[in-house]
């Protein structure tokens, strides 16, 4: 047998599948993994816009309203880095009010309260990230300080007052004059506003940030912590006790915003 004849026997003996099987070993092109929507959503971002609700110490069950404009200045993988500009009008009451309820019909009212107070704080923060979230989801927890100037507002706190015969007069409330065997009850929150009166100071706060998993955009948070206010006097809140210049007081705000 001659070397051609060999080299065709040997062609013919080869099995037919030897190619194809070659052909499948071959390994697909992939496109290399992207990073999930959701997380890229969250993570890229350059601010984020929130209103917020408080309760404080110092407060009843609603304290007041927050608005908030915070914006990156690092978006490091380890430690963002935020500064905010905060707004707040908050209530502050007197740690030693109580409220009476008067006899008959009369609705409750804190007896020897001379003024409301109001604080309207604007506030400079920074904010950075001390743990945050994985991939799958989980809470970013943020620490902060901000501090900024104080306004405060003083209204004239009005009760409801009998002179004769079921005669009812709304009036400031004044020591002197009124005492718990006159008066009917609170005069109601919107009289005065034209009387109110000023009283500057300044603020400092620090706490802890909680960010929640939200979706895409959006953005949920609980903000805990203690806030010093410093007046240039002694605020007059009550008649019959002690007022002071310093109020102290921790609190807790829920902010809904969205992320750009």
């Amino acid at each position: 047998m001659t070397w051609s004849n060999l080299s065709q026997a040997q062609r013919r003996n080869t099995p037919a599948n030897t190619t194809t099987t070659t052909t499948k070993s071959a390994a697909p092109n992939r496109a290399p993994a992207t990073k999930p929507k959701k997380e890229v959503d969250e993570e890229n971002f350059n601010s984020i816009f929130s209103v917020g609700i408080t309760t404080n110490t110092n407060s009843g069950l609603l304290g007041g309203f927050m608005v908030r404009k915070e914006i990156v200045i690092d978006n490091g993988a380890a430690r963002r880095q935020m500064h905010y500009f905060n707004l707040e009008l908050v209530n502050v009451d007197n740690y030693q009010e109580s409220t009476l309820h008067a006899g008959g019909n009369g609705s409750g009212y804190a007896y020897g309260k001379k003024n409301y107070l109001f604080a309207l704080r604007p506030q400079y923060g920074r904010e950075i990230s001390l743990f945050r979230k994985s991939s799958d989801g989980g809470i970013n927890v943020n620490g902060f300080i901000a501090a900024g100037p104080t306004l405060g507002f003083l209204k004239p706190y009005y009760v409801d007052v009998y002179y004769g015969r079921g005669y009812l007069v709304s009036e400031p409330y004044d020591p002197n004059v009124h005492s718990i065997n006159n008066i009917a009850g609170s005069g109601g929150f919107f009289k005065g506003l034209g009387n109110m009166k000023f009283t500057p100071g300044i603020n400092i706060k620090a706490g802890l940030n909680f960010e929640l998993d939200a979706f895409r955009q959006s953005n949920i948070s609980l903000e805990v912590g203690f806030l010093a206010d410093i007046y240039s006097k002694k605020v007059e809140i009550m008649a019959l006790s002690d007022n002071q210049s310093v109020f102290t007081s921790g609190y807790l705000t829920i902010f809904f915003g969205g992320k750009k």
